[in-house]
C-alpha cells in the first residue's frame, strides 16, 4: 500500500463560498460600508439648526444681549412667569421710578429645534402681563422677556408642561 495515494476520508475540497471565514472577512467591511451609507443618508435628509451661518453676526448679537442684561440689572428687573394651558402670565418687578411698558415680548426658545420656538406678545393688565400662545411640547425650554424697544432683557429656563411659576432675572 502506497502511503502517498491514500487520502483521509474526512478531507474534501469544498468551494470557497461554503467556508465561513471568507464571509466573515468580507462581511465586516461590508457592514461598515452599509453603516456609512445610512449615516450619509441621515446627514443629507436632516438639517442642522444648531450651526449658525453667520457666526460673526451672532458674536455681535451676544454683545448686544449682554448690554441689554446690564440695563435690566441696573433697573432691578425680575419677575415670575406662569404658563398654563394656552396662556402665559408674567409679573414684572422693578426698582422704584421704572416706567412699566404697555407690552412685553416673550420668546419661548427650544434648546435644540428652532422650529418649535414661539414669540408671544404680552399685554399689561393691572399688575400682570398676559398673552395667548400655542401649546408646547414637554421638555426644557428657555424663556426670554424683553420690552418692545429691546432696551433690556431678562431670562430663565424651566421644564414644561408645568403650572408652577418660574423666576426670570437678567442673565439667568
Amino acid at each position: 500500500m502506497n502511503p502517498m495515494k491514500t487520502a483521509h476520508p474526512n478531507t474534501s475540497q469544498r468551494p470557497w463560498y461554503r467556508e465561513p471565514w471568507p464571509w466573515i472577512l468580507f462581511g465586516l467591511p461590508g457592514i461598515v460600508v452599509i453603516a456609512s451609507l445610512v449615516t450619509l443618508f441621515i446627514a443629507i435628509r436632516s438639517s442642522d439648526s444648531l450651526v449658525v451661518e453667520d457666526y460673526y453676526k451672532e458674536g455681535l448679537a451676544i454683545n448686544r444681549t449682554l448690554s441689554r442684561q446690564d440695563a435690566a440689572r441696573a433697573a432691578g428687573l425680575s419677575g415670575t412667569l406662569t404658563i398654563s394651558g394656552g396662556g402665559a402670565a408674567f409679573a414684572l418687578r422693578a426698582n422704584a421710578g421704572f416706567s412699566m411698558p404697555a407690552r412685553l415680548r416673550l420668546h419661548l426658545a427650544h434648546p435644540t429645534d428652532a422650529r418649535l420656538d414661539q414669540l408671544i406678545m404680552l399685554e399689561r393688565a393691572d399688575d400682570l402681563y398676559r398673552g395667548v400662545m400655542q401649546p408646547v411640547g414637554a421638555g426644557r425650554w428657555r424663556f426670554l422677556i424683553e420690552d418692545e424697544s429691546r432696551k433690556w432683557r431678562i431670562s430663565g429656563s424651566g421644564v414644561l408642561p408645568t403650572t408652577a411659576t418660574m423666576a426670570l432675572a437678567p442673565g439667568a
